[in-house]
């Protein structure tokens, strides 16, 4: 019994598979000719590349050639791609060499080539991206592979600014913009060249210079990690244009003197033109002029200048004696046949600083032991400066005593003065001799010093012991004399 059960079932599974299998094979008995011709049927649209899978650095552009080959008659075609996650927002497109292309049209039997062009953000992430390409019913899947990202670094504008000779402009201002924002500028080499960081982005540049045109570059934009050089902006000079400079625009003098000032003019225009000069600013009872040399007399009220050339001339200014310490500006006038040009200049005239020592004695004497009282005054003979913390100081033999009065003189103005007056006193047991003392009389601003002779002499006492001394050999000669003089 078991066994006939058994049977059955193997009987049954047999019988399931023949069913399965009949119904899969079934259908292509019973298909026309015609049908099953056209199962077979190639596509009509093949696409072929060569690479389809591609390593670069994350901003870096790959391009894949892809050959279209139409099996079916002349059609047009739309280009189509599609990428999923961070590819979606590449900057991928069809192109026929520089043109961007969105259709072919297919020769029957004949075959064409396009390019798509991937470009990738230079922070996009290492990894493997699949782009999808459909072109009628032809199919086919391209591979970038990002092998290493830029994430957090800048990119590079490059540009070479030159004339419409093609001879590079140094020191032209490249300012750049986003949207009409200003965003950071550079200064252009000897070269002509600039390099400038910026942020990834759109953005558009301004470049000025002196003596030519302003010009604007259209939008361009900046790549995570590269370099992004818009080439040769050439600029177009202007007809007339001067450049007026000093070295020194800002100057110091002293009470008394004539300052000069060293201005150059440099026509960078087209054409040679001829500058008119004039001053503003200057105080009435001041003198000033023009003078093509520094020695120069004679005055000038205009000059001529070539183009490209550069010439110097130089502005003396003559204030009066009484002329208040001070700072004092101006404006150096520069006019030309279609503009003018202004530079300031500064002055600060500050007083003349000049200490006399005045004594009226050079040389004193003195006997040991007694003091020589010794008067010097000190005056201002400078012009319009005033002398501050004057101080005086003695310097005199080792063991000598020196006092003086005052100690200190807190300021004098100019035709001021103030007597010092000291005491000198050698010791009393001084070799008599001439001995030297020297006051220094030091300031803020200035120190003079005057020296003394001190003639030290024998006290009267020393002199009249001297006299007795002497009498009394005298006379005990004489009574010698007589007393034993006549043995």
């Amino acid at each position: 019994m078991k066994k006939m059960k058994a049977k059955k079932i193997v009987k049954a599974r047999i019988l399931v598979v023949i069913l399965i299998l009949s119904s899969f094979f079934l259908p292509f008995f019973f298909l026309s000719p015609a049908l099953v011709a056209a199962q077979t049927v190639e596509k009509r649209i093949e696409i072929r590349c060569d690479f389809p899978a591609q390593m670069i650095e994350a901003g870096d552009t790959a391009t894949f050639e892809l050959l279209l080959v139409n099996n079916d008659k002349t059609a047009t075609y739309s280009l189509r791609w599609w990428a999923y996650r961070e590819a979606k927002i590449w900057d991928i497109k069809f192109k026929d060499g520089e043109k961007d292309v969105y259709k072919v049209l297919l020769p029957e039997s004949g075959s064409k080539t396009v390019t798509l062009a991937v470009e990738t953000p230079g922070d996009e992430k290492v990894g493997e991206y699949p782009i999808h390409v459909e072109i009628g019913d032809g199919r086919i899947t391209l591979y970038v592979k990002i092998t290493e990202t830029h994430k957090g670094e800048k990119g590079t504008l490059a540009l070479t600014v030159t004339d419409k000779d093609g001879d590079s402009i140094k020191g032209a201002t490249v300012s750049v913009y986003k949207k009409n924002k200003f965003v950071d500028y550079a200064k252009t080499t000897v070269e002509g060249k600039i390099e400038l960081e910026l942020e990834k982005g759109e953005y558009r540049a301004e470049i000025l210079r002196d003596g030519y045109h302003a010009k604007e570059t259209e939008d361009f934009k900046i790549r995570i990690g590269r370099t992004t050089d818009i080439g040769i902006i050439s600029l177009e000079q202007k007809e007339y244009y001067a450049e007026v400079s000093s070295k020194s625009p800002s100057k110091t003098a002293m009470v008394g003197e004539s300052p000069l000032y060293q201005i150059k003019i440099k026509n960078s225009g087209k054409a040679d033109d001829t500058y008119r000069l004039d001053i503003e600013g200057s105080p009435e009872d001041w003198y000033c002029r023009y003078k093509e040399t520094e020695e120069g007399k004679e005055d000038i009220s205009e000059l001529f200048v070539g183009s490209g050339e550069e010439k110097t001339l130089y502005l003396e200014f003559v204030p009066p004696y009484d002329v208040e310490i001070g700072e004092y500006n101006f404006t150096s006038i520069v006019q030309s046949s279609t503009g003018q040009y202004e530079l300031n200049l500064a002055l600060k005239v500050r007083g003349s600083y000049e200490l006399r020592l005045y004594s009226r004695r050079l040389s004193y004497e003195v006997k040991r032991g007694e003091n020589a009282s010794i008067a010097l005054t000190a005056s201002n003979a400078g012009k319009g400066g005033t002398i501050t913390n004057i101080k005086p100081e003695i310097s005199a033999p080792e063991g000598w005593t020196a006092t003086i009065y005052p100690k200190e003189v807190t300021s004098l103005k100019p035709g001021e003065s103030e007597t010092f007056t000291m005491k000198i006193t050698p010791p009393g047991d001084i070799t008599p001799s001439d001995y030297k003392v020297t006051v220094k009389i030091k300031s803020d601003q200035l120190e003079e010093k005057e020296d003394f002779r001190i003639i030290v002499e024998e006290s009267s006492n020393v002199a009249l012991y001297g006299v007795v001394i002497i009498v009394i050999v005298i006379l005990a000669l004489a009574f010698m004399s007589r007393k034993y003089g006549r043995r």
